[in-house]
């Protein structure tokens, strides 16, 4: 098994969780700081020697998730080392909050290159070992501001809202050789999660703020070769409660004439369609912008550059 962003955290759960199932781990972390400073070496060892000191087997890799030649080299270092790549698990990633209009280009490129490249090349080398071995099991952590938005974190709402598009594609594109692919997001008090502001602590459940056990034997039952049929899910777990998302489906549906005009589109846009707010409006306080007056509001037209 790999485990990347296991030195701490939910990583660190994930890993000492399958190890003491039996499997043997790599435990991949490049033991840089919640924002992505400061690598350490010792940070994926010290868990590593953990998991040894309990009976199990751990192999610790300071591991650059960015890094194409890395993620390559992560794989064949498992492979060497275990014989096989039973699962990958990637718990890997930083933040580098900020409000939209203000986010800095480094701010959005440190974020989805970490967050969404570097889970790419772990699936890429992973998938095929797996395709030579006609087996295995990805997990891929996502996060509830992927599947439902975080005002100052669009970065990482974006790049994990890519994981769960990257975990279904893998999956359609990996049923035929036997290896099931699920997205798990996860809601557990972390070092990411301290971060947060007083309000949006406020906002989460305590249910939420309780720690990662449960999000750590998630990940090991969709590992089991038994569940290989559970395969292209997202799951979510928090405190004690499991839930499964379905994927964005289509809701309403109208259907214009041949001839359409401008008030046909709108007029179904505004009173036929709906619109369904998203939740964390309501759960975070958020305030919506108001309508305006038709009659007063100027429409821009098709190439208009204002």
């Amino acid at each position: 098994m790999i485990v990347t962003g296991a030195g701490g955290g939910i990583g660190a759960e994930v890993a000492k969780c399958l190890a003491a199932a039996g499997y043997g781990v790599v435990v991949s972390d490049l033991g840089v700081s919640v924002d992505g400073h400061d690598p350490d070496g010792q940070v994926a060892e010290s868990v590593a020697e953990v998991i040894r000191a309990r009976g199990g087997r751990a192999l610790a890799h300071q591991h650059d998730v960015v890094s194409f030649d890395a993620a390559a080299d992560l794989v064949r270092r498992a492979v060497e080392e275990f014989g096989s790549l039973d699962g990958l698990v990637t718990c890997h990633g930083i933040l580098r909050e900020r409000m939209i209009f203000n986010m800095t280009e480094d701010e959005w490129d440190s974020v989805v290159s970490v967050h969404l490249k570097g889970t790419f090349n772990c699936v890429r080398f992973a998938t095929e070992q797996m395709r030579r071995q006609r087996g295995g099991s990805i997990a891929l952590l996502s996060s509830a501001a992927g599947l439902e938005g975080s005002p100052a974190q669009a970065n990482y709402a974006a790049a994990k809202a890519g994981i769960v598009g990257l975990a279904q594609s893998t999956a359609l594109a990996m049923g035929r050789y036997g290896v099931n692919v699920n997205c798990v997001v996860p809601s557990a008090a972390t070092r990411m999660t301290s971060r947060l502001t007083d309000r949006m602590q406020a906002s989460r459940p305590g249910a939420e703020r309780q720690g990662p056990e449960l999000v750590a034997e998630l990940v090991r039952a969709l590992l089991d070769p038994a569940n290989r049929h559970i395969t292209g899910q997202t799951f979510t777990a928090a405190g004690r409660k499991l839930a499964r998302w379905e994927p964005p489906q289509e809701q309403e549906s109208v259907r214009l004439a041949d001839e359409f005009t401008y008030s046909d589109v709108t007029g179904a846009v505004r009173q036929r369609l709906g619109v369904t707010p998203l939740r964390r409006f309501a759960a975070l306080g958020l305030p919506t912008p108001a309508a305006s007056d038709p009659q007063t509001t100027d429409i821009l037209e098709v190439g208009d550059g204002t």
